[in-house]
């Protein structure tokens, strides 16, 4: 069993319900359409999430607060993946986003110049290599071109108070639509690519997103990181592996720090499962949201 972990930088959830590409994609496995990420801003976010703790445990519960993270109190996801031998490689937007705890390498890409598609496809083709010759990897990629483009076309050239944006609410949804529309067609293209590797069958694949954005909701915040609305603090994850967890649809409020013990139990029980039973005979597994504390195995 190999894991392939996804993150889209700033997709909405709003989006995310009515599109077509994930409504499709989702049909494949187990959707949960109202997560609630612990902080909207993406370094407190991954770091709930890897750790499966909340920030003001961990140390990380602020823009700039990587480097309080307690690693020796608090294990992370790729740190118990390497623990059962698995090859633990990532590609980030910068040294800032995750604990670096276990990862064998962990990349950054150049935001504003790197072709992320390409960039992760080659890593995918490593990732088979590797697969290939017997060994289990964990492959972090993360899609960062929506939160370039609110950068550059937002931040840049607006405040929290700039009249002109919050008054052009239709304009700013417009190219949000744009920018969401490129991660639908990043996303398909690369689980084109892992098909095309023949990758899917022993792959965990987790989509989500870290947080939401604001497209001039409420004066005052332009992007995200300053409210705790809805827009910005409910996302999306998707759990996809093929003909071992049943298609289904998670309407119930969970939580992001219950990402990572969730993906730990699915791969304890697909070890389980393909030790003593053919896949076909495979039951469902549990389909409840799992709380459980990170297993060991």
């Amino acid at each position: 069993m190999n894991l392939l972990f996804i993150t889209i930088d700033g997709g909405r959830l709003d989006r995310f319900l009515k599109s077509s590409v994930f409504n499709e994609i989702a049909k494949n496995g187990i959707v949960f359409n109202n997560v609630i990420t612990y902080a909207p801003y993406t370094i407190g976010a991954m770091h709930a999430i890897f750790s499966g703790e909340f920030g003001f445990k961990t140390g990380v519960n602020s823009y700039w607060s990587t480097y309080r993270f307690k690693k020796e109190q608090y294990k992370t996801l790729t740190e118990y993946l390497k623990e059962n031998g698995f090859r633990t490689f990532g590609d980030a937007i910068n040294e800032l986003i995750l604990p670096t705890q276990g990862f064998d390498r962990l990349n950054y890409h150049n935001e504003d110049k790197d072709n992320l598609l390409q960039r992760h496809k080659d890593l995918l083709e490593e990732m088979k290599e590797i697969n290939s010759n017997g060994e289990n990897f964990f492959l972090y990629l993360h899609y960062s071109n929506i939160h370039t483009n609110i950068k550059k076309n937002v931040l840049k050239k607006y405040n929290n108070f700039s009249q002109e944006y919050f008054e052009n609410k239709k304009n700013n949804e417009k190219n949000y639509d744009g920018y969401f529309k490129e991660a639908e067609n990043y996303i398909l293209s690369i689980l084109n690519h892992c098909k095309n590797l023949k990758i899917l069958q022993n792959t965990l694949i987790v989509i989500i997103s870290d947080h939401g954005i604001s497209v001039g909701d409420k004066m005052g915040e332009r992007a995200y990181g300053a409210y705790c609305y809805d827009y910005t603090i409910q996302t999306y994850l998707l759990f996809i592996l093929e003909k071992f967890l049943p298609s289904t649809k998670i309407e119930q409020q969970v939580r992001s720090i219950d990402i990572m013990p969730t993906i730990l139990e699915i791969l304890k029980n697909w070890i389980c499962v393909s030790e003593h039973t053919h896949l076909s005979q495979t039951p469902s597994p549990r389909k409840k949201f799992l709380p459980n504390p990170p297993l060991k195995k």
